[in-house]
């Protein structure tokens, strides 16, 4: 019941903490070192602030104006720590934080107001084998459920709901449960939770088109139980991108939602084995999210690049072990010879044997050409990227006719639609999948994994 009133006050903007000690300090020889006390609270945009009174420093510079502290926050011996405790005797930190000073007049105490990024508490549990992870956040979550839960009102009147998804996982179990007002997330069991963390915030959003926030969580490990609360962007709860995963079908062959679940183990399974693969995904996957809150010119670009980012980090190093280099240096070599059989000036000769030895290089384009023959990209798909990726590269001012801007906005769906079968197809998937296209409403096709990765 404490956590759940904790975590309803941080939803709800209401959280404060009354803090009759507060200490910011650096952890170093002749360090600074701030005393005093303040109030903690979150404003109505979600923003974590400290509301300090100092009344008391050490080895504070004595001559500053409007200067953010610490001068080098990439210096960890100049970050600075806080640590606070309530009217209750308990213990919040949080880490490197940062904030303007104005040491004009120098007299004390002296307000300060500092943004926190999250607080943290730390205490001790039960120590035992497995670990534990809760988390809660307020973006929509549109991952397919498979148990309902009951509600009993007041009246005594049931009713039931199917709420809840329960996925299994190796040695753990990991329970999404929807409401009206947020998600909540637990898992229990044998696992890393920092893995499984990385690997939900992007199972998650992928799927739901959202960017989930973890307001509140709790996790406990190998006997110490950890509480944090973390500042959001509350206008971001609205914000959406588009995600190809399908959240409910009438197939039977998909009913289970198998397929969907799948997709996280397969997410895990990525980020142990192929860690690089799933950084690129995801921080691909983070930029073009972010684009779509944007003008469509940004996101027009942020995807095109996008989409060549996957191909450079994940799809041309697998197709250029697989290349013949052999036979491609010696088509070069005996091309070069019958250039200098050529009565050239030498100007013209070295452009053309410069561009013969890129031949060697795989290109995005290239790429994409050797995914069409492995089925899995269209040559429509290769057109289509080739002119948002020259359109964004070469802006120039162009007058568009409807006719004209149908075709455009066809064109940045089709990529939309490469950008999502390139992350799919790293993470081995077959399933039903949203297909967008101009001027009618997304269809479900099935999408049927094909491996060159491994």
């Amino acid at each position: 019941m404490f956590k759940d009133r904790t975590a309803k006050s941080v939803r709800d903007c209401t959280f404060i903490l009354h803090c009759p000690e507060v200490e910011i300090f650096q952890l170093k020889q002749n360090a600074i070192r701030m005393f005093g006390y303040g109030t903690i609270k979150i404003d109505e945009f979600g923003q974590i602030f400290l509301y300090f009174i100092c009344m008391g420093r050490e080895n504070f510079p004595n001559k500053l104006l409007n200067i953010t502290l610490p001068k080098d926050p990439l210096d960890n011996t100049e970050c600075l720590y806080l640590r606070v405790k309530d009217i209750n005797n308990n213990e919040y930190r949080a880490d490197k934080i940062s904030f303007k000073i104005n040491n004009f007049p120098s007299s004390l105490p002296k307000n300060y107001t500092i943004a926190l990024p999250s607080i943290y508490s730390m205490s001790k549990a039960k120590k035992i084998e497995s670990s534990y992870l809760y988390l809660q956040f307020l973006e929509k979550c549109k991952i397919p459920t498979n148990k309902y839960n009951t509600l009993e009102s007041s009246l005594g009147s049931t009713s039931m709901f199917w709420n809840q998804t329960d996925i299994k996982i190796d040695k753990y179990l990991v329970s999404i449960i929807k409401y009206e007002s947020h998600t909540e997330v637990s898992v229990t069991g044998i696992f890393d939770i920092k893995t499984l963390l990385d690997c939900l915030k992007f199972y998650i959003g992928f799927s739901s088109s959202s960017m989930p926030q973890f307001y509140y969580m709790q996790t406990v490990e190998n006997g110490d139980k950890k509480e944090i609360f973390s500042s959001i962007d509350n206008s971001r709860k609205y914000q959406f991108s588009c995600s190809p995963m399908v959240e409910s079908i009438g197939n039977e062959d998909y009913k289970d939602y198998q397929y969907h679940y799948h997709t996280l183990k397969n997410i895990i399974k990525l980020y142990k084995e192929k860690n690089k693969f799933f950084e690129s995904i995801y921080s691909q996957w983070e930029r073009v999210w972010y684009s779509f809150q944007s003008e469509t010119s940004i996101t027009v670009l942020t995807l095109s690049v996008a989409i060549e980012g996957l191909l450079n980090d994940i799809y041309i190093p697998m197709i250029e072990q697989t290349e013949d280099k052999i036979e491609i240096q010696q088509e070069i070599s005996a091309l070069k010879k019958q250039i200098k059989s050529l009565n050239l000036d030498t100007k013209h000769y070295d452009k053309l044997i410069n561009s013969i030895s890129f031949w060697k290089k795989t290109t995005a384009a290239k790429a994409i050409v050797y995914l069409i023959e492995k089925n899995i990209l269209t040559t429509k798909d290769k057109v289509s990227w080739n002119n948002i990726r020259n359109e964004s590269a070469h802006p120039k001012i162009r007058d568009f006719d409807l006719d004209k801007q149908r075709l455009r906005n066809e064109e940045i769906l089709l990529c939309i639609n490469i950008f999502h079968k390139l992350i799919l197809n790293t993470l081995g998937f077959s399933g039903p999948i949203i297909v967008f296209s101009e001027g009618v409403d997304p269809i479900c096709n099935e999408l049927i994994h094909i491996n060159i990765l491994n």
